[in-house]
């Protein structure tokens, strides 16, 4: 008897191993190193059966990232709650962006470390409509902090939007060093690194808060 097609539910088990083991791989062997027929070794299959799923690598690389950002943005939005202070909800979504980051660091590695196309690549090819949609993905993230720290710089300040945006990037790169650095397992001379890792996000969101809060006077100060 010929074999009974599979259902909705076993064609999305077997893309998420495909997904967990692309991960893998890139994190190993990087973008260029990275093809359909390594991946097919490591699942088992022949490099043909993967293009049942995905067109080619770069489909399933941005199917990656789709699902990676997707996935970050849901734990984020989930842990503001019901949070209704502006310090609270960025605080909420900083640890959020900081537990994804440690419990997912091959994850973490691909949407953010590693050396790996990204959606200037991409324009100009047939894959640019969904490197769009992953872009997209990926801006909704930083959406949700910039709705956070808006509404903590006042009105009177005449650059909110691009105040809001610096005070973004210099979290970022603060939860971003933090998880970097303790993935990377460099600080395990210096010290409990992660241990001090609440403490230290604490810190870097009240600091974003206290910026936000007294942006125009340090605008005038930066004036005069």
């Amino acid at each position: 008897m010929p074999k009974p097609p599979a259902t909705p539910a076993e064609i999305e088990a077997t893309r998420e191993k495909i997904i967990r083991e692309t991960i893998c791989l890139i994190n190993e062997a990087g973008f260029a190193g990275f093809s359909m027929r390594k991946l097919g070794t490591r699942l088992g299959v022949a490099a043909k059966t993967i293009y049942n799923y995905f067109s080619d690598k770069d489909e399933l690389y941005l199917k990656v990232l789709s699902k990676g950002f997707s996935r970050l943005y849901r734990q984020m939005a989930a842990a503001i709650g019901q949070n209704r202070l502006p310090e609270d909800r960025l605080l909420a979504m900083a640890r959020a962006y900081v537990t994804f980051g440690l419990d997912n660091p091959h994850y973490y590695n691909v949407l953010f470390n590693l050396d790996l196309p990204r959606f200037q690549d991409y324009i100009g090819t047939r894959n640019q409509a969904l490197a769009d949609a992953q872009n997209k993905e990926a801006l909704e993230v930083a959406g949700l902090v910039r709705e956070a720290i808006g509404p903590m710089i006042p009105d009177t300040c005449p650059d909110g939007a691009a105040t809001a945006d610096v005070l973004l990037m210099q979290l970022w790169s603060s939860l971003h060093g933090m998880i970097s650095l303790n993935n990377s397992r460099v600080t395990l001379e210096v010290g409990a690194f992660k241990d001090n890792i609440e403490r230290m996000t604490l810190y870097a969101v009240a600091d974003i808060c206290a910026q936000a809060r007294g942006a125009e006077t340090r605008l005038w100060q930066a004036d005069h």
